[in-house]
């Protein structure tokens, strides 16, 4: 049974319960004031009655002298009995007149000082009792009317309450269950919209109105999507870049893999003589060679995907001279000069991280620059941060390809990233360092003009002493 039909029927229960229970109570009420009204005009007329009796009773004997009354007491209730109104008279507990109703049983009518009054049911029709002592002899007076039309009250009231009754449930029913469907509009659309997640609409969103608990609770539902479906998409871009990151290697590793296997047949079974068994031990070294610094770049990029680095002081100068000095004998190879620029003293960061993410810079700009090139080194100021800068001038990265240079294996021309030993990634590399920094890898090219990186530490957790 769904939430609205539950509300449905527990909120017309409620209702009908409380209606029926206070129709009752006002046709118990009212009826109460109808018989209370009934007994005051029957206690008025018996006053009337016994009046006008014990003067015409104490008239005649005073008169005749006679104690025979049921003659005259006769003549006076004739004219009642046209009213509906019968008379019974006693003397002690004898009866001496009556054109009422006989019947066995207790009389409290008959013991009322000054007059006691009673309903009862005869041949299907009610009557009021009043009974009580006269004036005249202490004889006892009884009146009987009919009041059935109390009966009738009642049974007419009764109808009228039920179907007031079945009307009101009707429309209320009717109010109710357009209410209802307006209430719980919201949820209903909140269930289509989570039937649609979970069927894989994942853009799918709940249309929020009203500022009540509903819209509320459709807007923390659509930012629950937002962010489930934010996390879907990164998971995707993750398997997406796993996929591309495999793929790359597993090719990567197949050329130095297949030239290897290759070479080695070559000199298992092949006729050859001195300087083609030297070439093939060659490229097997150099093979051998390329797929150690894979491994190794694989294994540093790996480590810094897991790591969290404690930053300290790092004075720069220090920084770039272990750098020229690492990278002397490249540099001497192409007669190549470093110079340093350093207007910034020092940076917060690793000083071991840092000094491989500037390798990686500066033998990037050693292979792409040409004989006797420079490369410089600087560092200044920007606004409260510090910039480090490798800036050569070398055959430059095309624009299309500046985007994704940092990606894993990305290279801009395989054929000659293998000439100069290149695998795609060493930039890939020093984005990971400048994240692990908090700082951010700008990279501003022209192609064979220059080629400027920069890495920007410019938040507090790089400007805290």
């Amino acid at each position: 049974m769904r939430f609205w039909q539950k509300t449905y029927l527990c909120v017309l229960f409620v209702f009908l319960i409380a209606f029926d229970l206070g129709a009752y109570g006002l046709l118990k009420k009212s009826y109460e004031l109808n018989e209370q009204l009934d007994i005051s005009r029957g206690v008025s007329v018996y006053g009337s009655i016994e009046q006008s009796l014990s003067y015409i009773l104490r008239v005649y004997t005073e008169r005749t002298g006679s104690t025979n009354y049921e003659t005259v007491i006769a003549g006076f209730a004739a004219n009642y009995y046209k009213q509906d109104i019968l008379l019974e008279v006693y003397q002690a507990d004898r009866l001496i007149f009556s054109n009422a109703y006989q019947f066995a049983g207790d009389r409290p009518e008959l013991h009322g000082d000054p007059y006691q009054s009673v309903y009862r049911k005869m041949n299907d029709e009610l009557w009021l009792f009043i009974g009580g002592k006269m004036e005249f002899q202490h004889l006892k007076l009884v009146i009987s009317r009919n009041s059935d039309y109390l009966q009738d009250y009642y049974v007419t009231l009764r109808q009228y309450f039920i179907t007031l009754s079945v009307v009101i449930s009707l429309i209320l029913s009717a109010a109710l269950i357009v209410l209802l469907f307006q209430l719980t509009a919201p949820f209903r659309r909140l269930n289509k919209g989570v039937k649609a997640i979970a069927a894989g609409a994942y853009d799918q969103r709940v249309k929020a109105g009203g500022n009540d608990e509903f819209g509320e609770l459709a807007q923390d539902f659509n930012r629950m999507a937002d962010a489930v479906s934010n996390h879907i998409e990164t998971i995707k871009k993750a398997s997406e870049d796993k996929e591309i990151f495999i793929n790359n290697l597993t090719h990567e590793l197949k050329t130095p893999i297949t030239a290897i296997k290759g070479y080695s047949e070559f000199l298992n079974h092949a006729n050859y003589n001195e300087e083609e068994r030297k070439m093939a031990v060659r490229y097997i070294h150099e093979h051998i060679a390329r797929l150690d610094v894979l491994s190794g770049k694989m294994m540093q990029l790996l480590y810094l995907k897991s790591e969290e680095v404690v930053l300290g002081p790092v004075p720069i100068e220090n920084l770039f001279s272990y750098v020229a000095n690492m990278e002397r004998h490249r540099l001497e190879a192409k007669q190549m000069t470093i110079r340093m620029e350093c207007s910034a003293d020092k940076v917060n960061g690793d000083q071991e991280l840092l000094q491989s993410l500037f390798i990686n810079l500066v033998e990037n700009s050693i292979k792409a620059s040409s004989f006797g090139g420079e490369i410089q080194l600087r560092s200044y100021h920007y606004g409260e941060g510090v910039v480090l800068e490798v800036l050569d001038y070398g055959r430059g990265i095309p624009e299309k390809d500046i985007a994704k240079i940092t990606e894993a294996f990305y290279v801009v021309d395989r054929s000659r990233s293998k000439e100069l030993g290149g695998i795609g990634l060493g930039l890939s590399i020093c984005n990971q360092i400048a994240r692990l920094h908090h700082a951010s890898l700008q990279i501003d090219s022209k192609e064979n003009e220059y080629t400027r990186v920069s890495v920007y530490f410019t938040t507090p957790l790089q400007l805290e002493d």
